[in-house]
C-alpha cells in the first residue's frame, strides 16, 4: 500500500513482540514458552513513514488494570491455569515516543492508544517532547453500544484544550473524530459503522500554562482542605469549653 501512495504516511495499532535472549535480559514483565523462550507483548503504535524508511515503534505506556496490566503476584497464581491464551501484562515503555514526518518538519505526531487519552498530565508529557499534533488510536467495542465510547470522545476533547492541540482520533470499533485546538468536535464518524474521514488540521508548537505547569487545581484544594481539617481539629480541642 505504501509503495502505491509513495506520499502516504501511515499510524497503526499493531501487537507486537520482543524476544530476550535469556532470563537475565528480560523484563519484568516478560513471559515465558518453552518453543519462543522469554519475551514480551507490547500494544503497540506504528509509524510507517513510506516503503523505504523504517517503521518507527510506539509501546502503549499506561496500560489498562486488570485487562493489560496484572499484579505480578496473580501472574505468578494463575500461570500454570490453561485459559487458553497467554496470561500476565502487557510490556510498556517509559518515554513518550512522538513520531516525525520525514517530509513536513512542522508535523510531530504524539501516538495516545486508547485509554492513555484519559490522563492529561501523561498526554502533555507527548506535547513536551514536541508533539504539534495528537493522534488517538483506540478500539471501543469493548464498550458496546452504551455512554462510555462517547465519554472516551469527549476525554480527546479535554486533552485538546490543555495542550491547544488538535487531535486525529481514530476508532476502529468507536466513534472517530477530528478535534479542533479549541477542543470543538469538527468532523466524526457514527458508531460501530465503517468509514474514512479526512480533515485539515491546524499545527501548534507553543506550550500552554497547563503543559508547563501541570494539574495544580487538584493538588491546591488537596492542600487546602488538609489545612481547613487541621484548623478544624486545633479549634475543637483548643477552643473555649462551654458548661
Amino acid at each position: 500500500m505504501l509503495a502505491q501512495h509513495p506520499n502516504l504516511e501511515l499510524i497503526t495499532g499493531i501487537t507486537s513482540l520482543v524476544a530476550y535472549p535469556s532470563k537475565e535480559t528480560a523484563s519484568v514483565t516478560a513471559r515465558f514458552r518453552d518453543d519462543t523462550g522469554f519475551y514480551d507483548v507490547f500494544n503497540t503504535a506504528a509509524f510507517l513513514p513510506n516503503a523505504s524508511t523504517p517503521a518507527n515503534f510506539y509501546h502503549k505506556s499506561r496500560l489498562v488494570p486488570g485487562v493489560e496490566k496484572v499484579p505480578p503476584l496473580l501472574t505468578k497464581l494463575i500461570a500454570n491455569i490453561d485459559l487458553g491464551g497467554t496470561v500476565g501484562s502487557y510490556g510498556s515503555q517509559e518515554e513518550r515516543t512522538v513520531f516525525r514526518s520525514p517530509t513536513d518538519s512542522a508535523l510531530w505526531v504524539g501516538p495516545l492508544i486508547c485509554y492513555e487519552s484519559v490522563y492529561g498530565d501523561f498526554v502533555a508529557e507527548y506535547v513536551k517532547n514536541g508533539a504539534t499534533l495528537l493522534g488517538i488510536i483506540t478500539n471501543d467495542g469493548w464498550w458496546s453500544d452504551s455512554p462510555g465510547h462517547e465519554q472516551h470522545l469527549q476525554y480527546a476533547t479535554l486533552r485538546a484544550i490543555e495542550a491547544r492541540r488538535a487531535i486525529a482520533r481514530s476508532a476502529n470499533t468507536g466513534i472517530s473524530a477530528f478535534i479542533n485546538q479549541k477542543g470543538e468536535i469538527t468532523t466524526q464518524t457514527d458508531w460501530w459503522v465503517p468509514a474514512a474521514s479526512r480533515a485539515t488540521v491546524q499545527l501548534n508548537s507553543e506550550l500552554t500554562f497547563y503543559v508547563r505547569h501541570g494539574d495544580l487545581i487538584g493538588p491546591t484544594m488537596q492542600v487546602l482542605a488538609g489545612l481547613l481539617l487541621g484548623f478544624t481539629l486545633v479549634r475543637r480541642f483548643t477552643g473555649p469549653k462551654t458548661i
